[in-house]
């Protein structure tokens, strides 16, 4: 008897809210995104195939803004690169009446990472366009997209890709080589030194760049040659420039943060969380480990694995990176940098590869989301003791 009269009850409780709803109706519902624009059918093939450069990227993002002006913002950062192209950021939110909560994301600051760029744009087109994206991911967050942080590496291992390929320290050393091969890794940016005396010693790592205990994982500053040179001082790079005056800017607009980079190492891909540049747990680990643990189980890997989910520097302590300069310096409490497997310098023309990287990214990312929605109770209601999402 009991049981029916709360069935009974909570039958009437649904029944009035609808009726209220239809009766008054948000004021700004015309301009949030519980209205559907338009809708596409979700289906395993990406719609982004080519590995996105800077021009794809930039026509991509003023698509979006053409036809949905009213969600879209296109942010160009400054200052430009050191061959002059403009870092994009795109602002999705589906009601710009009201502060929801941000998620930051930040793609190919490796420039290995290729199909980061491909993710990026290809989570923003299902988040504008397909219905099954729309609710809860749309409308219950603001999003704030970087998709190719790193546009002059990018464009430069681009150009590269079809070269033979030679061991990094020999294609430094061999002038004649050098010209008719690329090196087997390349994890820099394109900046110059015109004082340089070696013309294959240029660029700088920037997720080395970031001025929060900027070298302390060093005795002494790394060679101009090195892949993980950090610059001559901290934001000496026009993309770590550009990144921190947008992060900062948007302040604590930002409840969680993710760096898409990727794994070289086949059967070794992460989630991992600050710190990197010290063995020291954040205060609120415990916090970051479950959320991690939960989006491993739900993104659980095509062979079966699981993401390996700690803490950064458990592996190698890197002082400089994004992800530490997001936690310790702007703030934002939930930050992370995904890992999934990518291989260096895929075939430009298979597809396979980017697709699956693609998947596996997308799947990761949204099921943070959905740990830290988790570990929040937002969006659940109690059933007789049981919490349901919806």
């Amino acid at each position: 008897m009991l049981l029916q009269i709360k069935i009974y009850l909570i039958a009437v409780s649904y029944f009035l809210g609808a009726l209220f709803m239809v009766l008054f109706p948000p004021r700004n519902y015309d301009l949030s995104g519980a209205k559907l624009r338009m809708t596409r059918s979700t289906g395993d093939k990406i719609r982004f195939k080519p590995y996105a450069n800077q021009k794809m990227v930039m026509t991509t993002v003023e698509q979006f803004r053409r036809h949905d002006p009213d969600v879209v913002n296109v942010v160009h950062l400054t200052p430009v690169t050191f061959e002059n192209r403009t870092i994009l950021a795109l602002e999705l939110r589906s009601d710009k009446q009201t502060r929801k909560p941000g998620i930051l994301i930040i793609g190919a600051l490796n420039p290995m990472a290729w199909g980061a760029p491909n993710v990026i744009l290809e989570l923003s087109e299902k988040l504008l366009y397909d219905a099954s994206f729309q609710t809860p991911f749309f409308n219950d967050y603001d999003w704030y997209l970087i998709p190719l942080a790193n546009p002059d590496g990018v464009e430069f291992t681009h150009k590269i890709r079809s070269q033979p390929p030679l061991d990094y320290e020999d294609w430094v050393r061999n002038d004649t080589m050098r010209v008719h091969t690329r090196p087997s890794q390349w994890h820099k940016n394109v900046d110059k030194d015109a004082k340089e005396k070696n013309p294959a010693c240029f660029g700088t790592n920037i997720n080395r760049n970031f001025a929060y205990h900027w070298q302390d994982d060093v005795h002494r500053t790394p060679h101009r040659c090195c892949q993980y040179y950090p610059g001559a001082k901290p934001f000496s790079t026009a993309e770590a420039k550009a990144i921190r005056q947008y992060v900062d800017k948007l302040g604590d607009v930002i409840n969680l943060a993710i760096h898409l980079h990727a794994s070289f190492s086949p059967k070794k891909e992460y989630i991992l969380y600050p710190w990197r540049y010290s063995l020291r747990s954040p205060s609120n680990f415990r916090t970051l480990q479950d959320i991690g643990e939960y989006a491993a189980r739900q993104a659980r890997l095509p062979d079966g694995r699981l993401y390996e989910v700690h803490q950064g520097s458990n592996d190698e302590r890197i002082a400089g990176t994004l992800s530490d300069y997001v936690s310790g310096v702007v703030g934002i409490d939930l930050v992370y940098l995904i890992k999934p497997y990518h291989e260096m310098f895929p075939n430009f023309t298979d597809n396979k590869h980017l697709n699956l990287y693609v998947k596996k990214s997308l799947t990761t990312i949204l099921s943070v989301v959905r740990g830290w929605r988790s570990s929040t109770k937002q969006n659940t209601l109690s059933f007789f003791g049981r919490d349901v999402e919806f």
